[in-house]
């Protein structure tokens, strides 16, 4: 699929995707059809499909945008510190909050776990924290750094539903998950 690279169509993407979170927001993922997202934008609905192959492809790409968000975000909090517990920590706090400031992306995401067409791209940008956790773990001892940064990847995204559900950070989850990067015994 090409796409013209111009502002005003990098515009009407970015359009797009709002009208999707917005949608996403008030109807879910079950709710998230081509029709109501152009009508959110305001555009025609071929103008969906010059942006985006098909509704997947779209979800994806909601996903990719809110994974470069995170991304950002994470790198802001960790980028000058060395692998350790206080990159972690910093790195789980940055996510965390960055689920919470895009609630209906995560939520669709939760959402999009279940759909089959979906799931391996999402769980690959996933995996990247899961890999780019692994020298903090190495950094703080654990010898099987690379589960221990699988399980608080899946910790971290448990305490974000958590918040999600309700609607503000839990710091009793933030304080035990804080507790995970304590010194192996």
């Amino acid at each position: 699929m090409t796409v013209a690279v111009t502002p005003a169509g990098l515009r009407t993407r970015e359009s797009l995707l709002d009208a999707g979170e917005a949608v996403a927001a008030r109807d879910g993922l079950a709710g998230l059809s081509v029709n109501g997202v152009v009508a959110q934008a305001g555009v025609a609905k071929g103008t969906f499909y010059v942006h985006f192959a098909d509704r997947a492809a779209f979800v994806d790409a909601l996903h990719e945008r809110f994974y470069g968000r995170v991304v950002a975000r994470v790198d802001r909090a960790t980028g000058d510190l060395e692998p350790g517990r206080e990159r972690l920590r910093r790195g789980a706090v940055a996510y965390l909050d960055a689920c919470l400031d895009h609630r209906a992306v995560k939520a669709l995401l939760v959402e999009a776990r279940m759909d089959g067409s979906l799931t391996s791209r999402i769980a690959s940008r996933g995996d990247a924290f899961t890999a780019a956790a692994q020298p903090s773990f190495r950094a703080i001892g654990w010898r099987d750094a690379a589960y221990a940064a699988r399980l608080f990847a899946a910790m971290t995204s448990e305490v974000a539903l958590l918040e999600l559900d309700a609607g503000r950070p839990s710091p009793a989850a933030r304080r035990t998950l804080a507790r995970f990067l304590e010194p192996p015994a």
